[in-house]
């Protein structure tokens, strides 16, 4: 890649100028210090983390910095070659060693905010850019704008999820730690030489179930925790299931679950009841992780890694369920129910939860019928005719299906959609048996852990960046952006307090 910049020269006060390749200057060549002063003086409130489109000498970026000793700021340069370049000016090299500036090519942006950026800690993202390296490529510093707002938007998702669910999941990792701590040790052969058949509870199942029970035994069945319970009413038992959910509704689909050969798979976010239910009956439960810190933190208290990392798409459990599959050691994957969409007015496969929960509230006033019809409609969507069917489908679905394509281009598999199977395969032969062996955990280790890592959160305490924070603080923060929504006058030292306490109170480590 061509470098952005031509030559460095000097200004008339002696400081060194980038310029571009079109030899024009990106910073005034009689007193960048000067014109650095005014940049970035209109900011959103409430904002901590800054991105700044364009380098240059850096002046603008530690005029700025200095001004906002709050914020940490990612500069975003063309390239590591022009970075790399610039590095030679003087003050380019302080910003270098500068903990709260972080420099990066543009090709680094996603992954990058995704990895650095949480609402709870930082609030809003504000993005500043030097007009003279907007200016130098317009397209291209528009679509850079575009790529961060479109990870804005991917974050408050997240960030929204977190708001609603930050204390339940906290409450469900810490009950479910406490059940993995008392289960016996079990061996759990899984035969990976058969197809996986990945079950989701799409509308289509009813369509394709004839499939799965003619061939059943060809198969390894592996149901997403609302097709499992559609899939026992119909007298099939799935080899595993999976569950991620962690509201209290997830306790439904196991309720009919009494049996010892069905492998069950948990996020540790999952709902604790239906795991306390079905710890009743078998021994045969697999803890999984999915990018909730305090998961993470679980494992450091043990000083070794024992949960498997699901993939699960940003918390889509079918997704998950493939990734399972993958992870096992299956080759092929036929993945049914999958559909992405609402196929003839029907959200879900029959007998799921929906149908006895709608059937006993349904009056001559509110059908279930009317229910199923709110459900479909309750944001907005688009309709077309697809395999015959009606189809109506939604800008979260439309994502999921997105993610799930994602996810096989990842992880090198190959896949054709026919009359609503998708065949998923590695293109590679067949493995053994997998064998898996439910953790141990030992919770008194995690709970002095926590003691020893327990700190007293100071009035004056100032976070400027996310390596201020301990592991335990980092720990929290999908429960400190739960206490932040509610409680949106608080700072954000405020509610690290507050989830300080719950923690205590759970571990009764006052």
């Amino acid at each position: 890649m061509a470098l952005m910049y031509s030559e460095i020269v000097k200004s008339k006060d002696n400081l060194d100028i980038p310029l571009f390749d079109d030899k024009k200057a990106m910073h005034s060549k009689y007193a960048p210090l000067r014109e650095a002063e005014t940049f970035g003086g209109d900011l959103k409130n409430n904002c901590s983390f800054t991105v700044i489109l364009g380098l240059g000498g850096g002046y603008h970026v530690e005029s700025f910095s200095k001004r906002n000793p709050n914020h940490f700021i990612v500069v975003i340069e063309k390239s590591e070659e022009d970075i790399k370049y610039l590095s030679q000016i003087e003050c380019v090299k302080n910003l270098l060693t500068n903990e709260s500036v972080k420099i990066i090519s543009q090709d680094k942006i996603e992954s990058f905010i995704k990895e650095n950026y949480l609402s709870a800690f930082f609030d809003e993202i504000n993005i500043l850019s030097n007009r003279a390296w907007f200016d130098k490529d317009p397209e291209n510093s528009k679509t850079i704008i575009d790529r961060i707002n479109r990870i804005i938007k991917e974050c408050s998702g997240d960030i929204s999820v977190q708001a609603n669910f930050g204390l339940i999941w906290q409450n469900n990792i810490y009950n479910n730690l406490v059940t993995l701590s008392n289960l016996k040790q079990a061996e759990i052969k899984i035969d990976s030489s058969k197809t996986a058949a990945v079950i989701a509870a799409g509308p289509s199942l009813d369509k394709t179930i004839d499939r799965l029970i003619k061939n059943r035994d060809d198969y390894f069945i592996i149901a997403t925790d609302t097709a499992f319970s559609s899939l026992l009413k119909r007298k099939v038992i799935s080899d595993a299931v999976l569950s991620i959910d962690g509201q209290n509704i997830s306790e439904t689909h196991f309720i009919a679950s009494q049996n010892d050969k069905t492998v069950f798979i948990f996020d540790l976010q999952a709902n604790y009841n239906a795991v306390n239910h079905i710890k009743n009956f078998t021994d045969k439960i697999i803890f999984t992780k999915s990018g909730h810190p305090f998961s993470d933190l679980a494992e450091l208290s043990q000083n070794r890694e024992i949960f498997t990392k699901l993939n699960s798409g940003g918390g889509t459990v079918t997704i998950g369920a493939i990734d399972f599959a993958r992870q096992a050691g299956f080759k092929n994957i036929e993945v049914f129910g999958a559909d992405f969409s609402y196929i003839n007015s029907k959200p879900y496969t029959s007998a799921t939860y929906l149908d006895t929960l709608y059937r006993k509230n349904e009056s001559k006033l509110k059908p279930a019928e009317n229910q199923f019809t709110n459900l479909l409609y309750r944001t907005p969507v688009t309709t077309e005719n697809s395999n015959g069917c009606s189809v109506i489908k939604t800008e979260i679905l439309d994502l999921y299906k997105k993610t799930f394509i994602e996810w096989i281009s990842a992880n090198v598999y190959s896949y054709r959609y026919d009359s609503f199977i998708y065949y998923v395969s590695s293109g590679t032969s067949k493995t053994a048996d997998c064998i898996l062996q439910n953790q141990s955990f030992d919770f008194k280790l995690f709970t002095d852990y926590l003691k020893q890592n327990m700190k007293p959160v100071r009035e004056n305490s100032t976070y400027k960046k996310l390596t201020d924070l301990t592991n335990l603080e980092i720990s929290l923060l999908p429960l400190v952006s739960y206490l932040k929504n509610r409680n949106k006058n608080l700072a954000f030292v405020e509610c690290l307090k507050l989830a300080n306490n719950i923690i205590l109170g759970y571990t009764k480590v006052l």
